[in-house]
């Protein structure tokens, strides 16, 4: 089971909600892409992720075009309130969708990720 509901995409923001389930790669939960006024080129950066995941398990999430920038979030909690929770925000040259993948000891998970439009939008 995997459902995304975008909740905001305006001029300077994307906020989205994500539930789903174990076992799932590479699913989209930030369509860059496809976004309001996106260019050729659109980039994104990472400002929260409030989380619960039930299991054992970890959900990763990560930049299409840069798998070397991600996180991985386990039980609940919001990713990004630390100044060290960084690395899907800062320095970001990054073109392309954000996307997630789950092990197979998440239970079920929901997820509500919060972007910051960072250039190529018109």
């Amino acid at each position: 089971m995997f459902k995304l509901t975008n909740k905001i995409d305006n001029s300077s923001k994307i906020i989205n909600t994500v539930i789903g389930e174990k076992n799932l790669s590479e699913k989209v939960i930030v369509d860059v892409v496809n976004s309001l006024n996106a260019s050729s080129q659109p980039k994104v950066s990472v400002l929260n992720i409030m989380h619960k995941i039930e299991g054992t398990g970890k959900v990763k999430i990560y930049f299409k075009n840069d798998t070397t920038k991600f996180v991985e979030l386990t039980g609940n909690g919001i990713y990004g309130l630390r100044q060290s929770e960084n690395i899907l925000y800062k320095d970001i040259n990054v073109i392309g969708d954000v996307l997630l993948d789950t092990d197979s000891d998440v239970t079920k998970f929901f997820l509500l990720i919060e972007c910051e439009k960072i250039g190529g939008y018109k």
